[in-house]
């Protein structure tokens, strides 16, 4: 099995145990990488941050990154988490920062950061 890398986006192979442990955090990253309208059974799932990579480092790409975030998360809110919360501030240039809160069916929370390019 492997999990994600959310710094460099790329497969990290590990034991079969420790893969199931980060079973969230695998659905939100998946649910970011995919581009939307790709998976023909369901044109809805994944985000258009594959659109950002020709745009211009502006100001209001910060709100766009979140909109799109929360667009590609929102089907994931009722049937596997009790909330999701995204947060989106720019530190670097050509860089969007995530913070996504989770809040898991248990009440427990936790925190993914997730960093989306954008201009080119």
């Amino acid at each position: 099995m492997a999990t994600i890398n959310l710094e460099t986006k790329d497969y990290v192979l590990m034991s079969l145990d420790a893969a199931f442990s980060k079973d969230e955090v695998q659905a939100i990253c998946q649910r970011l990488n995919i581009h939307r309208a790709k998976y023909w059974a369901k044109p809805n799932l994944g985000s258009r941050f594959y659109t950002l990579k020709r745009s211009k480092d502006v100001p209001r790409m910060i709100q766009i990154v979140k909109q799109y975030a929360e667009e590609a998360l929102a089907g994931l809110v009722p049937d596997r988490f009790a909330s999701i919360l995204v947060n989106a501030v720019q530190t670097v240039q050509s860089r969007v920062d995530l913070n996504i809160e989770v809040t898991r069916l248990s009440g427990q929370k936790q925190t993914i950061q997730y960093f989306v390019p954008v201009g080119g």
